[in-house]
C-alpha cells in the first residue's frame, strides 16, 4: 500500500515591523476528498485527501531517512535486568520497562503480559552489532509518523473505527494503515510562517470491498518536528460513489 503527496506551499513573509502572531502549533482544515477508481485490476484505487495547513515556525515534515530519536520506529521492552525481551524469551524477570534510544527508561508492566505474536507488539530485527534476526517485544513510537488518518464506517447511527492493519490479516494485524510521513516543507530551513495545501493520496485494492456502499468519514491530524499535534479535523460523511471522480 503506497502513499503519495503533492504539496503546495505559500510562505508568509513578515516585514521587520510585523509581529508573527501565528502559533507554532500547526493548524489544519479540510479542503477536499476524491475517489479515483482504477481502470484495471493491476493498479490500486486511490483516495485523495487535500487539507490546508498553517504553521507559525515552519517546522513541518520528515524525510524518509530520519529514524533517529525522537523519530525512531519503536522502543524496546526490557526486564528488570535490562535484557531485551523477545517473543520466545523464557528467562525474563518482571517488572518490564520501556527503553528509548535516548536512554530514558519508564515503567511498563509489573507482569509478563506478552501477547501472542502480532505486528503491533513485535518486530523482527537485529540489535547492536549482531546480524542474527529475532522477534522483539516492542512499543511502536507514534512520533515516527507525522500524518495520522483514521477511517470510520457508519453502522446504523454510530461510526466504527476501521482497523486497516487487520482488514486483510485479522489474526496478526500485519496489514498497512494510512498513517505516514510527508516530507520537509520548509526547504529554506529558516523560522518562518508556512501556509499551503497538502494533498495526500492513499492507494489500496480494499476501498470498495471495505466501504463499497457505506457512509464513512476520516479523522486527520498532523505533527510538527517539535512533536506538537495539530487540531483533529473530520471530513464530511460521504460514500465512495458521492466523491468518485471520473
Amino acid at each position: 500500500m503506497k502513499k503519495y503527496f503533492f504539496i503546495l506551499i505559500y510562505p508568509l513573509l513578515l516585514s521587520c515591523n510585523e509581529e508573527n502572531t501565528f502559533s507554532e502549533i500547526p493548524s489544519i482544515s479540510f479542503e477536499r476528498m476524491v475517489f479515483k477508481k482504477s481502470e484495471n485490476n493491476f493498479v490500486q484505487d486511490s483516495l485523495i485527501l487535500t487539507i490546508n495547513f498553517i504553521d507559525g515556525n515552519g517546522d513541518l515534515g520528515l524525510s524518509n531517512d530520519e529514524n533517529s530519536y525522537p523519530y525512531h520506529q519503536y522502543n524496546a521492552i526490557i526486564d528488570e535486568n535490562f535484557n531485551w525481551i523477545t517473543y520466545g524469551s523464557n528467562d525474563v524477570n518482571p517488572p518490564f520497562y520501556i527503553y528509548e534510544p535516548n536512554g530514558s527508561i519508564t515503567f511498563y508492566s509489573n507482569e509478563d503480559n506478552r501477547n501472542t505474536f502480532n505486528c503491533n507488539n513485535y518486530i523482527i530485527d537485529t540489535i547492536n552489532s549482531s546480524t542474527q534476526l529475532d522477534t522483539f517485544y516492542i512499543q511502536k513510537n507514534i512520533n515516527n509518523k507525522n500524518i495520522f488518518i483514521e477511517f470510520y464506517k457508519k453502522n446504523e447511527d454510530k461510526f466504527e473505527l476501521i482497523d486497516w492493519t487487520r482488514v486483510f490479516d485479522e489474526e496478526y494485524g500485519c496489514g498497512i494503515d494510512f498513517n505516514s510521513r510527508f516530507p520537509p516543507l520548509n526547504i529554506t530551513n529558516t523560522n518562518q510562517v508556512l501556509q499551503g495545501k497538502l494533498r495526500y493520496g492513499m492507494v489500496s485494492y480494499g476501498f470498495e470491498s471495505v466501504i463499497q456502499n457505506d457512509i464513512f468519514k476520516l479523522k486527520i491530524h498532523i505533527k510538527d518536528r517539535a512533536l506538537n499535534s495539530s487540531n483533529t479535523i473530520e471530513t464530511p460523511e460521504v460514500t465512495l460513489q458521492q466523491i468518485k471522480e471520473n
